[in-house]
């Protein structure tokens, strides 16, 4: 009898990889298709919370997750660069976000009805920095819909003048309808799989590597469930990324300044896309850029920066932090706003590290990465799921067990919502960043014993 060739051995692997993966997409498909209505269909999740709900479809579509990733980057050599699996992987994660759109976003969060809010407030003439949801001048606005799934009513807006203008003009769109404006976001968050699928190209990537991010469980419910401003966040980040990569310098400066006045806390990403020779100029892009973008907000003068401050400052607004509540807890005479300011110079000096150290353009990605995940690590305030995609992109690249891992423990932050003080249990928290921590001090050591190991059992061949 006749061994099979190489190539018919190859093509047998390509196919049950397909397989498998085309396998994975379907159950995960009928899970998104079917979301909260599951906890009707399986008796252990009846008297759940919603929350409680969530977290079991979110833990079994993590693990279906990371099968998938794990089939895809071990087989690599197999599948090559297969324009059929790209496709199924592409086709799946948009099919997986369709699904949620029509869901009311109630369970997670509902910061996408303040979105739509502050678009109505500007559709009729009012700067949105001006007065808070609750203050008399805006009575004749409210209705029974949005107004009350606000949160904090008495408060002026949190977000940045690029987020105000993209709620006026998502309002024009789509008017009062949630789910038009999380169909935008998931319109920009398809945007952003193309981006990544070109970037990974110019990098000499496989593209199937976009599974990463394509199908990341938390990507596809904060984005598509949530309408959380991710969507748009980080497509422009990508596409920052990308220019770049394609040597259009500044004008990645300029979209990296869009996203940042969208979310602020891309700005530190900055550091990674600026070449030596274009310093000054990219500062002052970056600067000018940012400052036209809040001239149609600058008559409320001091109010121009919303809760923000009070968001910083407020230990009440403290949400998810783990490097930050080691801190406190070990120093608890630490004043709370003292640590959010002795976060923001350390990444402020990281960023700086970077943007003084970055030599070669095969760089920027590993750089991108470490500035996202010190971003995670030190985030002043709150760290909320939602902040964790802005990583993940970066994982197609260099898909890091620490952070892979970490943007499925991270969404164990909700229970805070349905603990009986609504404090956040020590055991979340270790469960979240212990992982995180350890994998990330060791994966250094890790990866020169894998080194080590592959040169030793070359050079015991015979």
């Amino acid at each position: 009898m006749e061994k099979p060739s190489h190539n018919q051995s190859s093509a047998a692997q390509r196919r049950w990889i397909y397989g498998a993966i085309l396998l994975l997409g379907i159950i995960s498909g009928a899970i998104y298709l079917l979301n909260f209505k599951l906890n009707r269909l399986i008796p252990g999740l009846v008297q759940s919370t919603a929350i409680h709900v969530y977290l079991s479809l979110f833990g079994f579509l993590s693990v279906l997750y990371l099968i998938s990733i794990f089939l895809v980057v071990r087989n690599k050599s197999a599948i090559g660069r297969s324009k059929s699996l790209l496709c199924i992987i592409f086709i799946f994660a948009v099919v997986f976000r369709l699904c949620l759109i029509p869901k009311d976003p109630v369970v997670l969060s509902k910061d996408v009805y303040r979105f739509v809010w502050d678009g109505r407030v500007q559709q009729h003439g009012i700067n949105p920095y001006r007065y808070a949801p609750a203050d008399d001048a805006l009575k004749t606005l409210r209705d029974d819909q949005i107004y009350p799934n606000i949160n904090r009513k008495a408060y002026p807006t949190v977000y940045p003048a690029g987020a105000q203008i993209f709620f006026r003009i998502a309002y024009a769109i789509v008017g009062d309808n949630v789910h038009g404006f999380k169909g935008i976001m998931v319109f920009f968050d398809i945007l952003t799989l193309l981006a990544l699928t070109a970037l990974l190209g110019v990098y000499g990537f496989e593209a199937v590597r976009l599974i990463v991010y394509a199908w990341n469980p938390l990507v596809i419910w904060e984005i598509a469930y949530s309408g959380h401003l991710e969507g748009i966040t980080v497509f422009l980040m990508v596409a920052a990324f990308l220019l770049y990569a394609l040597h259009r310098k500044m004008p990645a400066v300029v979209v990296l300044t869009l996203c940042s006045a969208i979310k602020l806390y891309p700005a530190l990403l900055l550091a990674a896309i600026v070449n030596r020779g274009t310093r000054v100029k990219s500062l002052v892009v970056f600067g000018v850029t940012f400052g036209l973008l809040y001239l149609p907000y600058m008559a409320v003068g001091r109010k121009l920066s919303g809760f923000l401050p009070i968001y910083l400052k407020s230990p009440y607004e403290s949400f998810n932090m783990g490097l930050k509540s080691f801190i406190m807890g070990l120093f608890p005479g630490l004043n709370y706003y003292f640590v959010s300011q002795l976060f923001i110079v350390v990444l402020a000096a990281t960023g700086l590290l970077v943007f003084f150290k970055i030599k070669k353009n095969a760089q920027v990605l590993r750089c991108g990465l470490l500035l996202a995940g010190m971003l995670m690590i030190l985030m002043p305030a709150s760290l909320h799921p939602w902040y964790v995609i802005l990583v993940i992109p970066f994982l197609a690249f260099y898909p890091s067990p620490a952070w892979l891992i970490f943007t499925g423990t991270v969404t164990l932050s909700y229970l805070k919502y349905v603990t009986a003080q609504g404090i956040m249990p020590t055991w979340v928290l270790l469960t979240e960043y212990l992982p995180l921590f350890i994998l990330l001090a060791a994966g250094p050591v890790l990866k020169k014993a894998a080194v080590r190991g592959v040169s030793l059992r070359q050079a015991l061949r015979p």
